[in-house]
């Protein structure tokens, strides 16, 4: 089971992962050779337990007991600090020994808390089987020797040169740590058997030689491990093996006792029944065969499942025929429980779900967050770049402003660092905060110097201190004052959090903003290197939302434009080949992209409503565009791209220098695309916004979705209704709560009447009644509005300093751009011989 083949390697494997586990298998192998329980094994085992023992003194898993499975001339290398450092590099490829470690004993934790391991009333431990296959060198079943009152029937299956190894292992430590314990009756039952004789022409029953020569109790919940086995099994014995265990997992599968569910738990491939990383296609495997699948999780395209299914209640069938099938909750004692530790499955196709189904079910704009910042921004950093230098252009912090459905907002630090969220407006007289600067943790207006601190209140107004005399000017309060400011303010607070590396704002009632609510990231999947690029647009953002959904241009309009697109196939000539198929999970609708009808899924993209589109796809490459409404005709595009964290990106990520570089290598690719769609969708949303163009004429491959997308859209349309409103898009500032002194009085008049017509004209003209002077740096492109000595004003917020909108500093690169292409064209194009080279 853990012996490994050069074939089996390479189908999981790339070169540079092959050539590393040769060169640490020969290390540990060496460091092995003085072991003095002669242990004849393969290097992948042994690599296995020395890493083991190396994050145990990291601190990075619980495992004290692998050390002592080591040779004790050579384990310091592996239990000492100086030894410990020389070894460091290797825990960049040690991290699926960890995370594996991880999801295992979190698992068996939580199945050992369970009602059927552990009586309800009276808290005593219960009867119970753990089986493990092919774990190698695995110590758990030493680690809980002495856990749940020793009333778990421990059996470890493996090939027999492995089990001869572990048994002078497990002698060795009972000797040596533990004399007291009795492993002869106590111990684990070790089982020599190749997995692969359970297919062939005379296959061998796996369950039936668990009960003959481990002593598999009937009647009691059994635990099922599969770490890391699968890979190395034979297609027809794998069948066989499944088959046995879901006949086995159901209820009666072990005996008629009710307490006899079972739980299997896979750190392993699924091949052949499932061979991409979707939880969906899991769920499907697992409920189309009376499983209940509690916890699921993929890596490396699908080659590996962290999963966990157990055997559904009796209930389960009925449960079935009345209830959808993405509402199934798990219905088995094992299920309900794991389900009330770890919360339920969330049905999602990419690693990042959105956690708020309500605006699924029943679309709204309201009641929702919205990602509309990097915090790098609010720290001061103009660009991606810079915040991956530590770079910034300006010691003096300036607050950041930015809109949201057209509601001017700025957004600054406190004292401890929170995050404070205000509409942009000083309550004094109506400046723009914005264009003030953050002190020690207070946002002070350029206008009076008013200042706002920690939760947004008023701490500090300079005038009062104007009649104070020198001799009373520290003895007078002006508490009441201040707390009369921030009162007649607090409705201009905005619920903020920083979360997963962006800013979110709520728009709703802020004593209602649900954290629990915001899109997270699946806990335990693969580790990534987020790369940030922001994006301008002057269209409004439901052309984006369209264009993000739309699979089909992505071979057209980009081409192969860049080499992310190119490599998975994003060419013009395989256009004829796409196979698009309609899914809706738990967390928004999308597409699945394939190239043929049988093909492999490439891409996958997903509405996550109201205004996020995920990409993903097989590799655990995943993007997230945050497509943020600023107002009618002007969008920013947070736009964060997930790099799966392998060996070779947490190296080349670990050089100096280097995250820099790809940090801008990515952002010139998405600046690429963005200059190709910006000014299609400007020319499209001129013929739909002024001379009344349909949206959608006739139909064509993908538009299935953009319709759905556009029923979504427009039955959060009717809701607005609903409330008096027309549109999404703030019409004017309605926070303050305190009656205003001058409440009125603007350069049309007095008249609150006349001036709401007057402003209600000038929204429908999309202008405003008063601007900037829109000036633009011409060396940069970048927004000065109205150039000032202290401050400008800009009153297009965020200023569009990115492209498509600033296209000036990415459009010189593209003369280096022409070039490589014209390099890869000129080669790509080059006579090609018989054999294949150019020539």
């Amino acid at each position: 089971m853990v012996e490994t083949s050069t074939e089996a390697q390479s189908d999981s494997q790339n070169l540079f992962g092959i050539a590393s586990d040769a060169v640490t298998g020969v290390l540990f192998s060496l460091l092995h050779a003085f072991d003095d329980c002669g242990i004849a094994d393969s290097s992948k085992n042994l690599r296995v337990l020395w890493v083991r023992a190396l994050l145990n003194h990291k601190g990075k898993i619980k495992d004290e007991v692998a050390a002592t499975f080591l040779p004790p001339t050579t384990r310091g290398l592996v239990t000492s600090d100086s030894g410990a450092q020389l070894l460091e590099p290797i825990l960049k490829f040690a991290e699926w020994i960890q995370a594996r470690t991880d999801f295992i004993d979190a698992s068996l934790g939580n199945f050992l808390s369970s009602p059927v391991c552990k009586d309800p009333e009276t808290g005593e431990a219960l009867e119970c089987n753990i089986v493990l296959f092919g774990a190698g060198y695995d110590t758990r079943a030493l680690r809980y020797r002495h856990e749940h009152e020793g009333k778990i029937n421990f059996i470890e299956v493996d090939l027999p040169s492995v089990v001869e190894g572990k048994g002078k292992l497990y002698e060795k430590f009972q000797r040596e740590q533990d004399p007291e314990w009795d492993l002869q009756n106590r111990g684990s039952k070790l089982i020599p058997f190749d997995l692969n004789d359970c297919g062939g022409e005379n296959p061998t029953s796996l369950i039936d030689t668990l009960r003959t020569q481990g002593k598999l109790k009937e009647n009691v919940p059994t635990f099922l491990v599969w770490e890391a086995v699968l890979f190395y099994v034979n297609e027809d014995a794998v069948r066989n093996i499944m088959n046995e265990l879901f006949a086995f997992v159901r209820i009666g599968g072990n005996g008629g006792d009710p307490r006899a569910e079972t739980m299997l738990c896979f750190t392993d491939s699924l091949k052949p029944f499932v061979d991409v990383p979707f939880t969906n296609e899991a769920r499907k495997f697992f409920n189309g065969r009376d499983l209940d699948l509690v916890q699921h999780r993929a890596r490396w395209g699908g080659a590996v499942h962290f999963a966990l299914a157990t055997t559904k209640g009796a209930q389960s069938s009925e449960v079935a025929t009345t209830t959808k099938e993405a509402d199934l909750k798990p219905t088995g004692k094992i299920g309900m429980h794991i389900k009330s530790e770890v919360g339920n499955l969330v049905n999602s196709y990419t690693p990042t779900q959105s956690n708020n189904p309500a605006v699924l079910r029943q679309p709204s704009f309201d009641n929702t967050w919205y990602a509309v910042a990097y915090p790098w921004q609010i720290d001061g950093y103009e660009t991606p770049l810079d915040a991956t230098l530590n770079r910034k252009n300006d010691d003096e912090v300036k607050p950041f402003a930015t809109r949201l459905w057209g509601e001017p907002l700025v957004i600054y630090r406190d004292g401890e660092g929170k995050l404070v969220a205000l509409a942009d407006v000083c309550p004094h007289r109506s400046a723009p905060l914005s264009m003030g600067k953050v002190e020690n943790g207070e946002l002070a207006c350029m206008y009076h110097g008013w200042k706002f601190g920690a939760k947004g209140a008023c701490t500090d107004i300079p005038t009062l201190r104007a009649v104070d005399d020198e001799d009373n000017i520290l003895e007078r309060d002006h508490s009441r004052t201040l707390s009369r400011v921030t009162n007649a303010n607090c409705g201009n607070n905005r619920a903020v959090v920083e979360h997963e590396g962006l800013v979110y704002i709520w728009r709703g009632n802020v004593l209602e903003a649900d954290p629990s609510l915001l899109p997270s990231r699946r806990k335990g999947d693969m580790e990534t290197v987020p790369i940030d690029t922001v994006l301008d647009y002057n269209v409004d953002y439901s052309y984006i939302v369209e264009n993000n959904l739309d699979s089909p241009h992505l071979f057209y309009l980009h081409d192969g434009s860049v080499p992310p697109i190119e490599s998975i196939g994003m060419l013009n000539n395989n256009l004829p080949k796409l196979k698009l198929t309609a899914f809706t999970d738990d967390c928004g609708m999308g597409h699945l992209g394939r190239f043929g009808v049988n093909g492999r899924p490439k891409k996958l993209l997903r509405f996550d409503p109201p205004n996020i589109v995920r990409h993903g796809g097989v590799s655990g490459f995943e993007e997230e565009f945050h497509i943020v409404p600023i107002a009618p005709q002007r969008t920013r595009v947070l736009l964060r791209q997930h790099l799966p964290r392998g060996p070779i990106l947490s190296t080349i990520t670990g050089i100096p220098g280097l995250k820099p570089v790809l940090t801008q290598l990515v952002n010139n690719w998405n600046y690429h695309i963005g200059l190709e769609d910006a000014c299609v969708m400007q020319g499209q949303a001129s013929r739909i916004e002024d001379w009344g163009s349909p949206r959608l004429a006739v139909g064509g491959l993908g538009d299935d979705l953009i319709k759905r997308y556009w029923k979504w859209r427009s039955e959060a349309h009717e809701e607005l209704k609903k409330k008096g409103q027309n549109s999404p898009y703030m019409v004017e500032f309605s926070g303050q709560q305190a009656p205003a002194s001058i409440p009125s009085g603007t350069s049309f008049g007095d008249d609150p009447e006349l001036v709401a017509r007057i402003r209600a004209d000038s929204r429908l003209r999309n202008s405003p009644l008063v601007s900037d002077n829109k000036e633009i740096d011409e060396r940069t492109g970048s927004e000065v509005g109205t150039w000032g000595i202290l401050s400008d004003y800009v009153q297009n917020t965020p200023a569009a300093n990115f492209p498509p909108v600033n296209y000036k500093q990415y459009k010189n690169l593209l003369v280096l751009d022409d070039f490589i292409k014209g390099v890869f064209q000129k080669d790509a194009d080059a006579p090609v011989d018989a054999v294949g080279s150019h020539s």
